[in-house]
């Protein structure tokens, strides 16, 4: 077996266990190391008058939650509310004694107004549970559910965890996912198309991250990573830079990540997603220190069209393998 397929293989078991894996919580790492200096001397300068942002996350026991509300307690970028189904939130301990604790199910839209109520930014971490629920209940309805209540109380941003290759079910990647998934891709994707439908035009902004193969791997830090739009792209991620981006996109002063959905992967793990798409695209965003700027730099999901189509000779792929100016 050749170097790149070696490297296709691991990505693709990255992703698979991943998106499967148990729900319990064994990250490592800590991601907040790597946040924007000026997202956290801003956060500390206000702390002394508590005017703290609070941002819910929703799916706070999951093991990418779970790291989501300690990168934003940590370096006092926020007051974290860990929303979870049992109204506990498993790596509570001393360290995490400022951290709200407030039970909903999303399956239980009116459990969702009490617990998002007052906060300024959700950030929607939750997944399903293979044999307890359902991707269309929780990674659809779910999510559809949430932009209710923060279009309802006009909650200012709505922060995604979704998947990469929920718009290619057609890749391999995503034919396995989808197959032993249960379709999970497919709901996460109409989950996606709802919300963003639903905030078009409204006060609330959304912001759709889409990781490749989740690891239990130390925080590589944003020099590391890569983001991408059009999901032709794929690639392995630590959970703990996903919450760390996740924490930037709920916090971040400017609201950077305000109407964009991205890929974000490990650099050096970057594989085409498509099998045949070799061509150039414009929308690869290089590690940056400061994860606000990355955000900045990413293009608005109305901007991005030029990406390659389901078949392996399109015009898409021909356009975008033209030189960019």
């Amino acid at each position: 077996m050749g170097m790149r397929a070696c490297v296709g293989a691991k990505v693709l078991l990255g992703l698979v266990v991943g998106l499967v894996s148990s729900r319990a919580w064994i990250g490592q790492g800590n991601p907040q190391k790597w946040l924007p200096r000026c997202i956290a001397t801003h956060a500390s300068s206000s702390a002394g008058e508590d005017s703290r942002p609070t941002v819910a996350v929703v799916g706070a026991n999951g093991r990418t939650g779970s790291l989501v509300v300690e990168a934003l307690l940590k370096d006092g970028l926020a007051k974290p509310v860990a929303v979870t189904r049992s109204g506990s939130w498993n790596a509570m301990d001393d360290s995490t004694k400022d951290v709200g604790v407030r039970q909903a199910d999303v399956t239980n839209p009116s459990s969702l107004v009490a617990a998002l109520a007052g906060v300024s930014a959700v950030v929607f971490a939750a997944a399903y549970s293979r044999g307890k629920t359902e991707p269309k209940d929780v990674d659809n309805e779910g999510l559809v559910n949430c932009a209710k209540v923060v279009l309802q109380d006009k909650i200012e941003r709505l922060i995604v965890v979704s998947s990469a290759s929920v718009t290619r079910p057609y890749a391999p990647v995503g034919i396995l996912l989808n197959t032993i998934g249960s379709g999970v891709l497919n709901e996460k994707l109409e989950g996606e198309n709802r919300i963003k439908e639903m905030l078009q035009g409204s006060e609330s902004s959304y912001t759709i991250v889409r990781p490749g193969g989740l690891t239990t791997d130390p925080a590589d830090g944003f020099l590391e990573l890569q983001f991408n739009q059009g999901d032709t792209y794929v690639g392995n991620v630590a959970r703990a830079d996903v919450a760390a981006v996740c924490a930037v996109a709920a916090t971040d002063p400017l609201n950077s990540g305000a109407g964009k959905t991205f890929e974000m992967f490990k650099a050096r793990t970057r594989n085409p997603l498509l099998p045949w798409f070799r061509g150039k695209t414009r929308y690869v965003i290089a590690g940056l220190r400061d994860c606000g700027a990355m955000l900045a730099r990413l293009r608005p999901d109305k901007e991005v069209y030029d990406v390659p189509g389901p078949l392996p000779l399109s015009l898409d792929d021909f356009k975008l393998g033209l030189p960019q100016k």
